[in-house]
């Protein structure tokens, strides 16, 4: 958590060092991002960044806990007992995280590097308590849909969770691969990572429910 010297800085401020780091941890992994070269960028002694943070980890995880609160904003607005389809409501997950991507192309960057942070030797210990909460949030809708009668009750609900989180890194893997994102480069570019990829993004989406529901629906 900050210390009470960063929440006094003025919001502006506050921003500029957020941005800085945000942009660093999206570009490197955890050991190699450098708090020296920010700090040299932002044009403030170093001596600065711990009067605001404890380390570099509570900075990170910072970091991670802004990010996550601002894609929420966007994403948790969708409330999933407003869909008579769970995968219509997974689809529409994939279009507001989009519009986050494109409001927020920092923070969406910062997410999208974030295996790579967690695996770095010094914090990979992180790794598994972070993975676990977010796959317990895919159990969680995994629970409600098979409560609910739309999921198929023979398959473990830690099954059908751990594969909806699956789900969704095959999709950012394929678009990877597929080359339609580059995160190094729209970066650079200063672009969100889905920069004028909405259809490809979605189109992947749709072909994997098209893949996933029969595997999920009740018979």
């Amino acid at each position: 958590m900050p210390k009470e010297t960063f929440i006094k800085l003025k919001a502006e401020k506050q921003q500029q060092i957020r941005n800085a780091f945000l942009r660093e941890f999206a570009i490197k992994a955890y050991d190699d991002a450098s708090i020296s070269m920010v700090v040299k960028q932002l044009g403030i002694a170093k001596g600065s960044i711990y009067q605001y943070f404890n380390d570099k980890l509570d900075l990170f995880m910072y970091l991670v806990g802004e990010s996550v609160a601002v894609k929420t904003r966007y994403t948790g607005s969708l409330k999933r007992e407003n869909y008579a389809d769970f995968w219509a409501y997974f689809s529409d997950l994939y279009e507001f995280g989009f519009q986050f991507d494109d409001e927020n192309p920092l923070q969406s960057h910062f997410l999208h590097n974030l295996t790579q942070n967690l695996n770095s030797p010094s914090i990979k210990h992180l790794y598994n308590d972070l993975l676990s909460q977010v796959v317990i949030g895919f159990e969680t809708m995994a629970k409600y849909e098979v409560q609910n009668g739309f999921f198929r009750s023979d398959i473990p609900i830690k099954t059908q969770g751990f594969f909806l989180y699956k789900l969704g890194v095959s999709i950012q893997e394929q678009l990877e691969v597929m080359g339609v994102i580059n995160t190094k480069e729209s970066i650079e570019k200063q672009q969100p990572v889905y920069f004028g990829k909405k259809d490809e993004l979605m189109q992947v989406v749709a072909d994997y429910i098209e893949l996933a529901r029969p595997a999920f629906t009740k018979n």
